[in-house]
């Protein structure tokens, strides 16, 4: 003996609809975070460098003077670099979010036609 119910099946379908939004949603944020994690990576690894070449210009100079001029030099170029460095990441992220937002956004779309 089988019982139906109305409307069950498509209830379920809703369900699974739902689930592999979710699913999918997930999919997508983790391969932005992964994403992210690698530019950061690549940011720091660029900032080690360019560290490391700063201490030895610095260490180079031959007067007072130079060593003023050449760390108000750095201090800039370090300031311009973490401002292009945070635009980035702040890019990253929304681009990431955005996506991972687009399959629930989708669903929601989709039960708010049916609930019409």
């Amino acid at each position: 003996m089988t019982i139906k119910i109305d409307g069950f099946e498509k209830f379920v379908s809703m369900g699974k609809d739902n689930a592999d939004a979710f699913a999918k949603s997930g999919a997508i944020a983790v391969k932005a975070f992964e994403e992210i994690a690698k530019a950061q990576q690549a940011l720091i690894a660029e900032n080690v460098k360019k560290a490391d070449a700063a201490v030895k210009a610095l260490f180079s100079v031959k007067s007072p003077a130079e060593f003023a001029d050449l760390q108000g030099k750095l201090a800039r170029e370090t300031l311009e670099s973490a401002i292009a460095d945070g635009r980035k990441l702040a890019e990253l992220s929304t681009s990431a979010l955005t996506a991972a937002a687009e399959p629930i956004q989708a669903r929601f779309a989709a039960l708010t036609k049916v609930a019409a």
